[in-house]
């Protein structure tokens, strides 16, 4: 019986030390499985304000869309990161570059809060040379006025810098629609290439700045003329607008981050 009762005793001493092992022991912890989820960030509600001449207006759409602005709208808006996309358009037909200053002082409010700033300019300061100087035009008068020009969009970028230090601004260059007007002057093409030359230098001094070229887009294109043999059609505004889409996305953290 003692020898019955003395193994009984050292069985449960030995279970008692197990057990105390078990709860005085920490368990190993087990690596917890942790899901990461990037969290997306919010869509965002782009105001977009449009300055500029007729293109900007949309002379020529008998489409009645709104030109490449109201076509660029859906596009934008398509994005994933957009939500909605509102529009302040205050193109005006006729306007030429010297008359874009007082245009900015009076819509301060609206060009402080836009997210992206369109403009389309030049077009008709090379019209006034064309008027002016219809029967001695030479290639020197339009590269004088081209000058000019220049310095009138460079105080026109400080300008919507003061107003606006972060939005993204697009000039949409010139075309030539003047191939069969003036036929005179086979070196046109010459003249809007470097008018865009001198805009693209104007551009280069400021950030968040994006020149979108079209010349090309209407070189020996007459079908996407409207009628008066100036202004884009339906189909050239469509053009115009797919370009600028396309120039934008490729610098969308600009404006959508």
């Amino acid at each position: 019986m003692k020898r019955w009762g003395l193994m009984i005793i050292v069985s449960l001493f030995l279970a008692g030390c197990t057990a105390f092992s078990a709860v005085g022991q920490p368990e190993q912890p087990q690596e917890a499985v942790v899901k990461q989820t990037e969290a997306k960030p919010l869509p965002k509600d782009i105001h977009l304000v449009a300055l500029g001449d007729s293109l900007t207006e949309g002379v020529g759409d008998g489409e009645g869309k709104g030109g490449y602005v109201g076509r660029l709208v859906p596009l934008l808006a398509a994005e994933d990161r957009v939500r909605t996309v509102t529009v302040t358009n205050l193109g005006k037909r006729g306007r030429r570059s010297g008359e874009l200053e007082p245009v900015v002082d009076a819509h301060q409010g609206e060009l402080k809060r836009a997210d992206l700033i369109l403009l389309t300019i030049g077009g008709n300061d090379v019209m006034n040379v064309v008027r002016s100087h219809f029967f001695d035009l030479s290639y020197e008068r339009f590269a004088k006025e081209s000058k000019l020009f220049a310095d009138r969009l460079d105080h026109l970028l400080i300008s919507l810098r003061i107003a606006n230090p972060d939005a993204v601004i697009v000039l949409v260059g010139l075309y030539n629609p003047f191939s069969t007007t003036l036929p005179n002057i086979p070196e046109i093409d010459d003249v809007i290439a470097e008018w865009n030359k001198a805009s693209q230098v104007v551009l280069s001094r400021y950030d968040r700045t994006i020149f979108v070229d079209i010349q090309d887009i209407f070189t020996d294109r007459d079908e996407l003329l409207h009628r008066d043999e100036f202004h884009p059609n339906a189909a050239g505004y469509e053009q115009i607008s797919t370009r600028v889409y396309h120039a934008l996305n490729e610098q969308k953290e600009w404006w959508v981050n």
